[in-house]
């Protein structure tokens, strides 16, 4: 009883083991234990030799280099890889015939959510290379600023770019053949730049102005596919011949009669272009060009030819007043750009007619004017009640005594022009009236080319001439009035 209890030695003898039996038995039983541990030894030595040997044989699977990033070790960093050379091109042209039909145009199917719309490729894939340096800023402030389709567009600018646009033009009416003539305008526009920039073969204030508001108002900017060039090439041509000529953009070194026009339309297209873009080159010519016209209106409120201040013309007011808005919507916060706006909306008050029109210098009710007074005043603090008897007498005067034929003999793309924009804005019954009678009329005359025919009537300004300037003048009028439909968001929706 006093040896330790073990069933694993029990034996049939009753009498107790010796010391040397015992000693056996242990050798028996642990001989099966000191076999496992030698093959465990002899496993575990196996595999630390395999890990061993793939540390020292094979390299890992990505080098870090710089810090920065990850490089593929299997790659050969003796030299850079090579880079295929862009083909670089020519930024010479020989205006032609634009080859746009509907193939090649996708144009809307608008939706109130979405836009599946899509311009088609230009002939030539235009890379902008010209003056890269300067543009570096721009292009950079392009994407901040139109990122995301709205970015830091104003409201009242927003129908200009993606999803924007697609409601704009849905619920403003726009058909689809209205965008592919706007499209066609556009590519004319650009076949027949001059080489410098500029447009016309006169008057290029006024022309270069005009044209450029039609590419700002399709959302074009300088890094734009298939207008970019045409944009940059625009505004360069303005800040050299701009600065060139101390802020003034009629591009003289005085004002002359019509340079008036010149400066307030050049002057528009280029706040326009800083709000989209921000870029920073054109501020400065910019503040000139604008402090001219502040100082440039008359005591009574207005603008005259020369910036004569003995008197005041509603036709030169209309173009500084929308030059002075452009300066608004900038947020450049320019001295006096408000003071000016509000002194503005004196003058046009004055030049009411009793029938709710407008008059040159002196109240009058001019058909070719009040669409004039009406778009400034909307355009400015301007209020619905207080113009309703005007474009009643408006639309009854279109109805019964000038209708829009672009072939009849009161035609006059100039009216037409700010008729179209003050009814758009007006909203209602208004624009309903004039988008069925202007829309389909100014589509379905614009020549194979993408131009627009002389009218018949003679109109204002060179709309009637066979020189480029003219052809620039009455292209471009029909395109801003095309582009109506998403350019300026009205003042009932924005």
């Amino acid at each position: 009883m006093n040896d330790i209890y073990d069933p694993e030695i029990q034996t049939d003898q009753e009498q107790p083991l010796t010391m040397f039996q015992r000693f056996q038995l242990k050798l028996a039983e642990s001989r099966f234990f000191m076999l496992s541990c030698v093959i465990h030894a002899v496993l575990v030595i196996l595999a630390g030799s395999i890990v061993l040997y793939k540390a020292v044989t094979e390299p890992p699977d990505f080098v870090a280099e710089g810090g920065d990033g990850l490089i593929s070790a299997t790659e050969d960093l003796s030299s850079p890889p090579e880079t295929p050379a862009e083909a670089v091109p020519t930024e010479q042209f020989t205006p032609q015939t634009p080859n746009i039909n509907s193939p090649t145009i996708d144009v809307i199917s608008t939706t109130t959510q979405t836009s599946s719309f899509k311009v088609a490729p230009a002939q030539v894939q235009v890379k902008i290379t010209t003056n890269a340096a300067d543009l570096a800023k721009a292009t950079g402030n392009v994407q901040k600023t139109m990122a995301g389709g709205l970015g830091g567009l104003p409201d009242t600018m927003s129908g200009r770019v993606g999803t924007g646009r697609a409601k704009a033009m849905e619920t403003n009416k726009m058909k689809s053949k209205t965008e592919q003539a706007v499209l066609r305008g556009l590519a004319w526009l650009q076949q027949n730049q001059n080489a410098d920039g500029s447009w016309g073969d006169g008057t290029k204030g006024a022309m270069t102005g005009l044209a450029l508001l039609c590419f700002l108002g399709h959302g074009e900017t300088p890094e734009s596919p298939q207008f970019g060039l045409t944009v940059n090439k625009a505004v360069q041509w303005i800040l050299d011949n701009g600065t060139k000529n101390e802020g003034r953009l009629c591009m003289t070194k005085a004002f002359s009669q019509p340079g008036v026009y010149e400066h307030g339309i050049c002057t528009y297209a280029l706040g326009e272009y800083y709000t989209m873009t921000k870029d920073e080159r054109v501020i400065e010519l910019f503040k000139q060009a604008i402090s001219y016209i502040v100082q440039g209106q008359g005591p009574g409120g207005g603008w005259m030819y020369s910036y004569d201040k003995t008197a005041n013309d509603l036709s030169v007011s209309g173009w500084q007043i929308q030059a002075l808005k452009a300066a608004h919507l900038s947020q450049l916060n320019l001295p006096d750009v408000d003071k000016a706006l509000d002194k503005a909306v004196k003058y046009i008050e004055d030049v009411k007619g009793s029938k709710g029109g407008y008059g040159y210098r002196t109240a009058a009710d001019k058909y070719s004017l009040t669409g004039v007074g009406i778009l400034c005043r909307l355009f400015w603090k301007g209020e619905r009640g207080q113009l309703r008897k005007g474009m009643e007498w408006l639309l009854e005067e279109t109805e019964k005594d000038k209708p829009v034929k672009y072939k009849g003999e009161d035609a006059d793309l100039y009216a037409w022009y700010y008729h179209t924009q003050a009814c758009l804005m007006f909203g209602g019954t208004a624009w309903t009236k004039w988008n069925r009678w202007f829309q389909d009329e100014i589509c379905d005359v614009q020549n194979p080319d993408g131009s627009w025919p002389k009218p018949g009537g003679k109109g204002h300004g060179p709309q009637s001439t066979d020189s480029m300037a003219g052809k620039v003048y009455r292209t471009s009028l029909c395109i801003l009035m095309l582009e109506v439909f998403y350019r300026y968001m009205p003042t009932t929706q924005g």
